[in-house]
C-alpha cells in the first residue's frame, strides 16, 4: 500500500474550524482502524480454519502475547462493545452499568436502544 502524504494549510482556519476538522479526522481514524482490524481478524480466522483450528484455539494460543502480569487475560479485560453511536463511532457501550449519555439522549428522543446494537 502506497502512503499518501497530504499537505493542508490549516494556518488560516479558526479555532472552531480546526476543532471541527479534528473531530472529522478522529472519526475517520476510528472508522479506518475498525475496518483494518476487521480485515486482519478475518484473515487470521480464515488461516486458523484452513489449518484445522477454531477461533477459540487461536485465542488461547494468543494468550501469552496479551498484555498483563501473569493473570488470566479475561480478568479486567474490557467488555465487548454491544452498542455504538452511528454519528460518533468511538462512542460505545458494553451494556454493563448505566447507559451512557449519548444513548440516553437517543432514547429520550424516542429511539430504541436496539437500533444501536454493534
Amino acid at each position: 500500500m502506497k502512503a499518501l502524504i497530504l499537505t493542508v494549510d490549516v494556518s488560516r482556519l479558526s479555532f472552531a474550524e480546526l476543532t471541527a476538522l479534528r473531530a472529522q479526522l478522529d472519526q475517520q481514524i476510528a472508522e479506518k482502524r475498525s475496518e483494518e482490524l476487521k480485515v486482519l481478524t478475518d484473515g487470521f480466522v480464515k488461516k486458523l480454519e484452513a489449518a484445522g483450528f477454531t477461533a477459540d484455539e487461536g485465542m488461547q494460543a494468543l494468550r501469552p502475547y496479551l498484555a498483563g502480569t501473569g493473570r488470566k487475560a479475561d480478568q479486567g479485560a474490557a467488555a465487548p462493545v454491544l452498542y455504538r453511536d452511528p454519528s460518533v463511532p468511538t462512542n460505545t457501550w458494553s451494556g454493563r452499568g448505566r447507559a451512557p449519555r449519548w444513548l440516553q439522549d437517543y432514547i429520550a428522543a424516542g429511539r430504541s436502544k436496539d437500533e444501536f446494537k454493534a
